[in-house]
Order: structure tokens, then sequence, then C-alpha cells
């Protein structure tokens, strides 16, 4: 406890020292839209083929200027990622119903159904961030730097009604017994299962990692619209450096990268002066 409360201490006196010292001290807003990507490093079966989600992206920021030119920007996030699956896939054996899988006996079997699995986070990424004065109105900049998400409320919504199948060309189905005889005389031949539904929402949050880390980099333009305000175009990628599920044997090594577009607009606490090629 002792060792967080002197973490609390130094970030806040960093914080205040480097708003005394700040060039420029910006508070803002940023709204976009993000287009996450859920990328497995090993190509697994149960992994791969997923295609963006377009989420909400967006939050409120501090921007510490430095010098003229270089700041830090803080910001506090909320972003809406994800990814989804149609069509023919696997489901791992764990996921069957207790009778399906003593049919199936523990093989892989597909199903054509939608899958579509949705991640909220709360995102804190530090940055460094270059700009340049082009003149008294437009400047553009570049940022980079670490990430953290922290997941919440994270939802696997599947919808449809499929055979199963032991191939993924859905061409073998899964097929049970079925008696055309008598209880006396049976005759038992193999008939298709029957169509199962695939209508659910599951809380997976006991299979996903908790938060993520990683490494961000952007760029953006910036337009002054009075003294002390201004609107921003913003366009970033990100990619988290821990992997997104817990069981990576049999999910494989997935991670969660992500692009955003957004507006903003930035409130300078401090008289921003007039900018001009001069002053670079």
């Amino acid at each position: 406890m002792k060792k967080n409360n002197n973490l609390v201490l130094i970030i806040m006196a960093v914080m205040l020292i480097s708003t005394s010292y700040a060039q420029e001290t910006k508070v803002g807003v940023r709204l976009g839209i993000g287009l996450p990507n859920l990328k497995s490093a090993d190509d697994n079966v149960y992994s791969k083929d997923y295609s963006s989600v377009t989420g909400f992206d967006g939050g409120f920021f501090l921007d510490y200027g430095l010098t003229e030119n270089f700041s830090i920007k803080t910001e506090l996030a909320f972003a809406r990622k994800g990814g989804e699956r149609n069509g023919i896939q696997p489901i791992p054996p764990s996921q069957l119903d207790p009778q399906l899988s003593q049919i199936t006996q523990g093989a892989v079997v597909y199903a054509s159904f939608d899958n579509q699995a949705v991640f909220s986070y709360i995102e804190i990424p530090v940055l460094a961030k270059y700009e340049w004065h082009l003149d008294d109105k437009w400047g553009v900049y570049v940022n980079a730097g670490p990430y953290v998400d922290f997941i919440i409320d994270p939802k696997q919504e599947t919808s449809g009604t499929s055979q199963l199948y032991y191939d993924e060309s859905g061409t073998m189905p899964v097929q049970v017994p079925f008696n055309v005889g008598t209880d006396d005389n049976p005759n038992f031949i193999l008939v298709d299962l029957p169509a199962q539904d695939f209508n659910a929402t599951t809380d997976i949050n006991n299979d996903l990692a908790n938060m993520d880390f990683g490494a961000m980099f952007g760029v953006g333009a910036s337009y002054q619209i009075s003294e002390t305000g201004e609107l921003l175009f913003d366009a970033r990628g990100s990619y988290g450096f821990i992997p997104l599920q817990n069981d990576t044997d049999t999910y494989g090594t997935v991670h969660m990268g992500s692009f955003t577009f957004s507006l903003g607009y930035a409130y300078t606490l401090k008289n921003k002066r007039k900018r001009n090629k001069s002053d670079d």
C-alpha cells in the first residue's frame, strides 16, 4: 500500500511540474470510430478469419507542452473493439452440450452460423507528440507511445441454426443411430443429426485477459479556430502485446490491434501566442 501511495504522489508531482513549466497546457475531447483487428499469430483454426467490427472510440485528453513543438499527451478513453466470423467455423469440444460431446466423442466439429465477439475497453495511452506549425492556423503532428487497456463486459453473440459437420467444407454431417425397427426387433440406421440452435449471448469474461498493454502511433492535423480553441483531425493505430485469450493452447496466440479515426477539440489553458513559420 505504501508503494502505491508513493507512486500516486510521484505521478501527481510530475503532472504539477509539467503543468507549471508547460509552454501550453491543453484539455480536450476526441470522438471517432475504431476498426479493430483480431490478429492470430499462428493461424489457429478457432481464431483465424475474423473481420473487424466498427465501434466507437473516443475520450478526454490532457496535452502538456514541454517546448514549442514537443508535448506529452495523456488520455482516458472508451473503445469498442472486437471481431466477427460468419459462415462455417469450428466449435471447440468444450463448448458443446455434454450430450453432443458424447456423440462426437471429442472430435472438432463445424457449423454454419454468425459469430460476433465484442469487447469494451477503458484505454489509457501516454503519447509523446511533436507538432509542426505550418502557419498561424494549421499544424500537423505525430505522436507515439504505450497504452494500457482494461476490458469491460466482453460478450460473444451467436445466431443461426445449422447442422454439425466433421469437416470444414460441410460435406460430412454428424450422424446418430435411429431405430427403424421395433423394440423387440431393432434395426438401427445412421441419420443426420438435426440442426442445432446457435442463438445465444455468452459472457466470455473468464476466457479473456482482463487487460492489454501495447504500442500506439498516430498522425494528425490541427486548425486554430480561436485564440484558445482548435479542431483536431486524428488517425492512429495500435497493437496489443498481451494475448487476448487465456487458453492459448486451444485458441492460439491472438493479439488485438486497431485503427482509429476521430475528430477532436482542444482548449488551451494558457494564452496561445500567434504561430507562424518563424517560431519553428
